[in-house]
């Protein structure tokens, strides 16, 4: 008897899996295939890891042909789970049956470091299979899964789908689609938030706040504000970018903000001040600082608090800007948020000021208030 062996995280598991391991039976003959979910993997660990008795029942959905077993083997194991060991106790249970390890390119490629992999070789024959379309394998001693056609999604993009509001069932199943539903999992407290912006924002103005959400968290960590509220504030800094400017100036005008002259005469500012209002009108958003951060995130203004100036510099530096000086920024960040500040007023007034367009009298006022602050200060901008 022929015996597979097909092991993960499953977190969750999905079609992709499913198509996989029936490629692997069929090809290989697999009278019977066990499927172990992990119950710590050694090589990782995941913060969003679903509970190990869920990513066991989702298998147990989604894994339902006849020839599949779900076993909870390393579950009940507990600890780090490390696949040699595995091999040896089935090596037991099932004495004189051909093993068969089946594993994806991904755990191939990184397959000599694994524990005692010499063992893992003499203890069962390792199958692959290339899991995304177009990728060359090299066998590396492994059998090779031939003429596959992959499905290309993985557990992580599938929590990233949770996570910005969408239905996982076309990905996993309907059945582990409803159980991800049901429990709540891979969701936390900006699932709604980013499907909001999803809604509002094209992909470039999305991933854009995604990054800069992600850098604001890590400057709240560095400086000691609230990573959470830095990170909500980063996230929503720019919900009305893409909005149509009369559309803008109705949430700015609704918000009960009068547009002064300098104002009207730069519409780029506007989102800004239609963020603010979204936020505090249509989300009911009523922490001031959160709001405010917004608020001045383009412009600044004297008088900033922490959280106000970590989204101003999260806003010039998170991971997906690429303009000259983006390096320079960073590096000042990390050792002054005053010094970032004024490197980019500075960028920012010196080019307004070239193609003679208003400044706004905020951005002077925080220019000015960091300039007089530091005088005698040793500055490296």
């Amino acid at each position: 008897m022929a015996i597979g062996i097909f092991g993960g995280t499953f977190n969750p598991p999905h079609l992709g899996h499913l198509r996989l391991l029936r490629a692997f039976a069929d090809r290989f003959s697999l009278s019977r295939v066990l499927v172990i979910p992990t119950f710590v993997p050694p090589h990782k660990l995941s913060p969003d890891l679903a509970d190990a008795g869920m990513r066991l029942e989702m298998c147990r959905m989604l894994f339902d042909d006849h020839r599949f077993t779900v076993s909870d083997l390393e579950i009940a194991r507990g600890g780090k789970s490390y696949t040699v060991e595995t091999l040896e106790t089935l090596r037991a249970q099932y004495p004189g049956e051909a093993l068969y390890l089946l594993i994806g390119s991904d755990m191939l490629e990184s397959f000599d470091t694994w524990y005692r992999a010499d063992d893992i070789r003499r203890l069962c024959t390792v199958c692959a299979a290339v899991r995304e379309k177009g990728k060359t394998l090299d066998p590396n001693g492994a059998v090779l899964l031939e003429n596959f056609d992959p499905i290309e999604i993985s557990s992580t993009a599938v929590r990233e789908k949770v996570r910005l509001g969408e239905d996982a069932a076309p990905y996993v199943g309907e059945a582990v689609g409803a159980f991800i539903r049901g429990k709540g999992l891979y969701a936390d407290a900006y699932t709604q938030y980013r499907r909001l912006l999803r809604e509002k924002l094209g992909a470039y103005r999305l991933r854009h706040s995604f990054c800069v959400a992600d850098s604001a968290k890590a400057l709240a960590q560095q400086y000691g504000e609230d990573p959470q509220k830095a990170y909500f504030a980063g996230l929503l800094h720019d919900v009305m970018k893409d909005a149509p400017r009369d559309e803008q100036k109705a949430v700015i005008e609704r918000g009960g903000t009068v547009l002064g002259a300098d104002e009207r005469a730069n519409p780029k500012l506007w989102h800004a001040m239609a963020g603010e209002a979204f936020l505090r009108t249509e989300l009911s958003v009523a922490d001031e600082d959160v709001l405010h951060a917004v608020r001045y995130h383009t412009t600044g203004r004297a008088g900033m608090s922490l959280l106000e100036k970590i989204i101003y510099v999260s806003d010039y530096l998170s991971e997906d800007r690429v303009y000259d000086g983006v390096d320079r920024m960073r590096r000042l960040a990390s050792e002054s948020l005053e010094s970032a500040m004024l490197f980019g007023l500075s960028f920012t007034i010196s080019e307004l000021a070239k193609s003679e367009q208003p400044i706004h009298p905020d951005s002077v006022a925080c220019y000015n208030e960091i300039v007089l602050n530091n005088n005698g200060k040793d500055r490296s901008i």
